[in-house]
């Protein structure tokens, strides 16, 4: 891999991989034309961790409707994987969304908010 930063700066900044097991999926497009890459990835999650998850989405409130309605839409349910909205994405949806999937109302959720992916992107500041 070719890169233009100092290579101490690189090293840190792909640590963080090291150091949490984070992944991140994104599309390409920047919007999701198809849900079967989210559905696959959270699919691998259930396998990975079994019952009584959680998974933070920008979209979770939509998207909680997709994995239902999907093929893996039984076992969501059977294994009770809950969704919910990042604290920093969900400012942007209205008060009614924010009572159903923000991280702070949700029994269980403990003090995560829910943007992985951020934090993950502030690491990677330092390479812009």
């Amino acid at each position: 891999m070719q890169t233009n930063t100092k290579p101490d700066v690189r090293k840190k900044s792909f640590n963080v991989f090291e150091e949490s097991g984070i992944f991140i999926a994104t599309c390409r497009h920047r919007f999701a034309v198809r849900a079967k890459y989210p559905l696959a990835i959270i699919n691998s999650l259930l396998s990975a961790y079994g019952p009584n998850g959680g998974c933070a989405y920008d979209i979770g409130c939509a998207f909680a409707k997709t994995a239902s309605s999907s093929s893996i839409g039984p076992r969501v349910q059977a294994l009770g994987l809950h969704f919910m909205v990042g604290t920093f994405h969900g400012h942007a949806h209205n008060r009614l969304c924010q009572l159903d999937w923000h991280p702070m109302y949700i029994e269980g959720a403990g003090n995560t908010e829910g943007e992985g992916c951020e934090h993950v992107f502030s690491a990677f500041n330092e390479l812009a």
